[in-house]
């Protein structure tokens, strides 16, 4: 179900070309751009990483006054790359190669995933769709948990059909460590196993595999969280910092993000704030018109999204959707409960792009056959 062996030569031929192409796009745009922080809410965000990644490499001294409500996820990979590579600058030149890997590695995720829910032709455009969505170029070069968000998001996705199709401990296992793995990114993540239990009434499921299922979820959900409960003195350190352990005082502070939830999720979606795409070009009128006019496509192609979410569920098979589409109704409804402090909903992105796929298909498929019948 996973393995693109079942791919004929040319399919996979042309599925590892799109992957090598993203990688080096994304690769290039790293090495040859400068990362110089603008004042933005994003170069904000960037610098409280950064801060932390810091605070968890430098033990010592007053911890509280450099604590930061960012999510651990990131600063400990940053600080386990400066560990690796010497210096900090180091690390986050690799921290955007290594988002770089996951840029590429999520056209095989998109690939596999529309594949299951449509089949091999709308998995392919997808893959194409997602190749040339320039917002996620432009968030490789952020230190930023989207793109790493997004990978485990569809990796989630990935784990949950295993879990559900194959009836396999090890994807049960995966899930729950994929969830808490999230957890460590956004503070949202931590009640999706209860997405399973609408999974196991859709697809029927004995007590057998229900309880196995729960033992498993669990046991991945404590081995990823084990570190900060175990008492190991380098996990201490995140006490000053938002996550998993330390629900209460993340939640009150997230609920008055931009003041309304309901625009903070409209925004987190569909506003586009992880870079400006038109910054290079040096007119500012040249630099507005141009910015316009990506955002204008973004938002078509994202609205696209929605309306092929609304016709695949009255139109086509709902059950193999149910994975990816009701990730992304948790996520969504998370977003208004709890808005995220650091997050700029770019991850959500990817499923909706897996919609717009599935429409711009059934455009395409209508357009030949009106051709056919004109003629």
């Amino acid at each position: 179900m996973f393995s693109i062996w079942t791919l004929n030569r040319v399919q996979r031929r042309l599925l590892l070309i799109l992957i090598a192409a993203v990688l080096v796009m994304s690769c290039l745009l790293v090495l040859t751009g400068r990362h110089e922080p603008s004042p933005s809410i994003s170069s904000v965000i960037e610098e409280r990483y950064i801060q932390s990644a810091a605070m968890i490499s430098h033990p010592g001294g007053d911890l509280e006054d450099h604590s930061s409500s960012v999510m651990p996820g990131v600063p400990l990979m940053i600080a386990g790359l400066a560990a690796l590579f010497g210096s900090m600058d180091a690390a986050l030149v690799a921290y955007q190669l290594l988002q770089c890997i996951f840029h590429a590695f999520s056209v095989y995720l998109v690939f596999v995933l529309s594949r299951y829910m449509f089949n091999t032709r709308i998995a392919f455009l997808s893959c194409f769709i997602y190749a040339l969505f320039w917002p996620a170029y432009g968030a490789v070069r952020l230190i930023l948990p989207d793109i790493t968000m997004q990978t485990l998001m569809l990796l989630l996705a990935c784990a949950v059909i295993g879990a559900l199709e194959l009836r396999q401990a090890g994807w049960y296992a995966a899930a729950g460590a994929l969830t808490a793995l999230m957890a460590c990114y956004n503070l949202q993540a931590l009640l999706y196993p209860v997405l399973f239990i609408p999974f196991w009434i859709k697809y029927r499921s004995p007590v057998k595999i229900v309880t196995g299922g729960i033992i498993l979820i669990s046991a991945g959900y404590l081995l990823i969280l084990s570190p900060w409960w175990l008492n190991i003195p380098l996990f201490n350190r995140l006490r000053y910092m938002s996550g998993p352990w330390n629900l209460a005082s993340l939640w009150l502070e997230s609920r008055y993000i931009e003041g309304n939830p309901l625009v903070h999720l409209f925004r987190s979606i569909f506003a586009g704030r992880t870079s400006k795409y038109a910054a290079a070009i040096g007119n500012e009128e040249a630099r507005r018109v141009v910015q316009s006019a990506l955002d204008a496509v973004r938002l078509v192609m994202l609205f696209a999204g929605v309306a092929g979410v609304i016709w695949s569920v009255w139109k086509y098979r709902l059950k193999r959707q149910l994975p990816v589409l009701l990730t992304l109704l948790y996520f969504i409804a998370a977003e208004w409960f709890v808005p995220s402090l650091d997050g700029t909903g770019f991850p959500y992105s990817v499923f909706l792009l897996l919609y717009a796929a599935f429409l711009a298909d059934k455009a395409i498929i209508y357009a030949h056959r009106s051709r056919l019948l004109r003629k």
